[in-house]
């Protein structure tokens, strides 16, 4: 009986072990999941880091989605937050890129071929869209590698899959955004990795992705939140949360 508990055991710390989702972290992949800014100086910038660990089977990895959402304890977005549309306080001061090959704490799905130029297929984009409702700002990425650079995920190792370079620009002095000072949640919603479409024996190709909702075991709190000046990790905790890719979606129009 001893032996068999013990087998048990092993099953359910293997199971935890290997279980997929994903992370979000200031710095670094393994970094701190609140960011303090003193709101002091318009230089320099912050670095958000999303990660993943896939589940197994993903043989061909060719692309990657993302969706984010970002808002106070409110449900409101501060101006020093809204860099996207034009006339915005803070045009284009927050950035993505997909070269993570400098994350040291994880690894790169593609050995740095997602960054740009030589061997990158595909579109990066960063899009605002205004949902009207406590969800607050939405963010969608996505890219993808050329067929010749596609990768295998292996199950129980963490992968970056982006970053985003957030900019001190009108933190500080005349001219200077409001809502730097304000606490905010950024919640890593959910992150898509594409695979080449099946072959169906009527010739037809079937879409093939997995969809990674839940966070990361194992990095202490919410993993799939990282707040900023000491944010509520419920991200509007009044909002209604969802949990399906198709639901995520619904909120871009």
């Amino acid at each position: 009986m001893k032996r068999f508990a013990c087998w048990v055991l092993l099953l359910v710390l293997a199971s935890q072990a290997h279980a997929s989702g994903v992370g979000l972290r200031w710095g670094s992949c393994q970094g701190t999941a609140n960011r303090n800014f003193a709101c002091d100086k318009s230089t320099g910038s912050e670095l958000l880091v999303g990660s993943f660990e896939p589940p197994s089977g993903i043989s061909q990895l060719m692309g990657i989605e993302v969706i984010l959402s970002i808002a106070a304890a409110d449900g409101n977005v501060p101006s020093w937050w809204q860099t996207f549309e034009t006339g915005s306080c803070r045009r284009s001061s927050i950035a993505a890129a997909f070269d993570v090959s400098d994350q040291a704490e994880c690894d790169d799905p593609w050995n740095g071929q997602a960054a740009g130029g030589t061997g990158q297929a595909g579109a990066t984009k960063v899009s605002q869209y205004d949902i009207r409702n406590p969800v607050g700002l939405n963010l969608w990425l996505t890219t993808a590698v050329p067929r010749e650079a596609i990768q295998s995920a292996q199950s129980g190792r963490t992968y970056a899959a982006f970053k985003l370079i957030i900019n001190h620009q009108k933190s500080n002095g005349p001219g200077a955004c409001s809502g730097c000072a304000t606490p905010v949640c950024i919640r890593l919603e959910a992150i898509r990795l594409v695979q080449p479409g099946r072959r169906n024996a009527d010739g037809s190709t079937s879409n093939n992705y997995v969809d990674l909702t839940s966070g990361i075991g194992g990095m202490g709190g919410a993993s799939q939140v990282a707040t900023w000046q000491g944010g509520t990790p419920n991200c509007a905790a009044g909002a209604a949360k969802v949990s399906t890719w198709s639901e995520l979606k619904k909120r871009f129009k």
